[in-house]
């Protein structure tokens, strides 16, 4: 990657920082409030998620500085970051199998919310480890190379996002299952990579519309859980 075909990504590390304060104010409540009560797995996904936006802060600035040598030694080693993130995030989940054969936790958390966020939620996972696999392919062409990975922040955010919306809302005295938070999260989403899209000039590029495409079915996640032939195959193959 060179400094001067990199030219219009200068502030990218600036703009890094807001997804990865976004996500911190989902993990406040859910993570951070709660760290010494957590699973193992679960320490391993959040910090290994948060290094990973962190990296993408750290990247783009040491391209810009000219300290190509540190953005290669440390690209290398992101990439067993996003391993790490990608594998804690499939392994946690079957204990949303577990909480949909519960019954969820309230009217607010019923068990079909469950098992509908664990299809959303593999769907990102697979989505961005292709995008750091094609970020590995590209990674000569510096343009290709940036957008793939910048794009990872927006298949794997929703569901930091989504606690946080959700702990928003969960101030409210409303019964109604937290659906609508999730789907605010994915629309704030949605809009975001659709700026980035229009911004660089590259609205129809596979990994903008990929990043589209993965976000979507997150509106249907209730739908899907209350499929019975869904929660008899996840059943099946996600045991705990």
């Amino acid at each position: 990657m060179n400094k001067s075909s990199l030219g219009k990504y200068k502030n990218l590390h600036l703009w890094m920082i807001i997804p990865f304060v976004l996500i911190q104010t989902g993990f406040i409540d859910s993570y951070w409030m709660t760290w010494s009560e957590e699973r193992w797995m679960h320490h391993v996904h959040a910090l290994s998620a948060m290094g990973w936006f962190a990296l993408l802060i750290v990247q783009p600035y040491l391209v810009m500085r000219g300290k190509m040598i540190n953005h290669r030694t440390l690209g290398m080693m992101g990439f067993f970051l996003a391993g790490a993130t990608a594998w804690s995030a499939i392994a946690i989940l079957p204990l949303d199998v577990q909480f949909g054969d519960q019954g969820g936790f309230g009217p607010r958390f019923p068990g079909a919310f469950f098992y509908g966020i664990i299809a959303v939620e593999f769907i990102m996972i697979m989505a961005f480890i292709i995008a750091v696999i094609m970020a590995i392919i590209k990674r000569k062409h510096t343009e290709e190379h940036a957008l793939w990975l910048i794009c990872t922040v927006f298949y794997i955010m929703h569901p930091g996002l989504g606690r946080g919306f959700m702990a928003i809302m969960m101030t409210s005295e409303s019964t109604t299952p937290l659906m609508q938070p999730v789907s605010l999260a994915a629309l704030v989403i949605l809009i975001g990579i659709v700026g980035i899209g229009i911004k660089m000039k590259k609205l129809f590029h596979p990994a903008i519309l990929f990043g589209i495409a993965v976000n979507l079915p997150t509106f249907f996640a209730m739908r899907l859980g209350e499929q019975t032939w869904y929660v008899e195959w996840l059943k099946v193959v996600m045991k705990y």
